[in-house]
């Protein structure tokens, strides 16, 4: 089997400022994907990123931000925030930006809230081809708040040029990860176990994923990004999945 390039995701160093983190993955991976969040914030600070011959990917924030927000303000924020992000992973020589899909807090108001997410989704179509960054949009986990937590939202994205962050650790939790790699329609892939009833990001083989079915499953052309939340979840996750990719297991 073809080697292909594993990145590991900054969540696992998130304790530590950025330039420490990419110090320390920097001794374990020449790709990396930056949460930009919390001590990782590039719209803060990304003079970090040139100080080392990674690859990039970027994560969008996980806080603050939520594109299907009903109120109109909260919601064209959220939007502005990602444009910005579009802008800082182009200048990082980053192909792909990660985003959630956003949520609704009550039950009540869930078809104000998906209006809100479809406006923001065609935004999004619009401000990655002006930024040449690619947008992979996230499936979510167990969380009935949150939206895209099947494969059945696959086609809105499709319909408007969006790319598909497929989160296995999720998928697992909502017992369809079989249906999502059967649509297949997806480019950058997140990497994590659990045991199927709390979003752990465990290493990869430390959960009840059987990664030996997942991993033949999975498109060559994608991004395969390590995200657990432990360092050395990380690195287990390294030796296990390269000795899949050496026919090892």
């Amino acid at each position: 089997m073809t080697p292909r390039p594993l990145f590991i995701s900054t969540f696992c160093c998130i304790d530590h400022p950025l330039d420490t983190a990419l110090e320390i993955l920097s001794l374990r991976t020449s790709h990396v994907e930056i949460l930009s969040d919390g001590l990782h914030d590039l719209l803060s600070d990304s003079t970090a990123c040139n100080e080392y011959p990674f690859t990039y990917s970027v994560h969008a924030p996980c806080s603050d931000v939520n594109i299907a927000a009903i109120n109109e303000r909260m919601r064209s924020a959220s939007v502005s925030v990602l444009k910005d992000m579009l802008a800082a992973s182009a200048r990082i020589g980053a192909e792909h930006l990660v985003v959630h899909p956003g949520y609704t807090p009550y039950e009540l108001v869930r078809n104000r809230s998906f209006s809100s997410l479809l406006h923001s989704l065609d935004d999004l179509a619009r401000l990655q081809d002006e930024h040449g960054v690619r947008v992979c949009v996230e499936n979510m986990g167990a969380w009935e708040c949150c939206y895209f937590r099947t494969p059945a939202f696959l086609p809105e994205l499709t319909a408007r040029g969006l790319g598909c962050t497929l989160d296995c650790g999720h998928a697992r939790l909502n017992g369809n990860l079989d249906e999502f790699l059967a649509a297949g329609q997806f480019c950058h892939v997140h990497l994590h176990d659990n045991g199927g009833t709390a979003d752990e990001h465990l290493a990869c083989g430390g959960g009840t994923t059987d990664f030996s079915v997942l991993w033949k499953k999975l498109p060559h052309p994608a991004i395969l990004v390590i995200e657990t939340k432990e360092l050395v979840a990380a690195e287990q996750s390294l030796v296990y999945l390269s000795s899949l990719m050496n026919g090892e297991l």
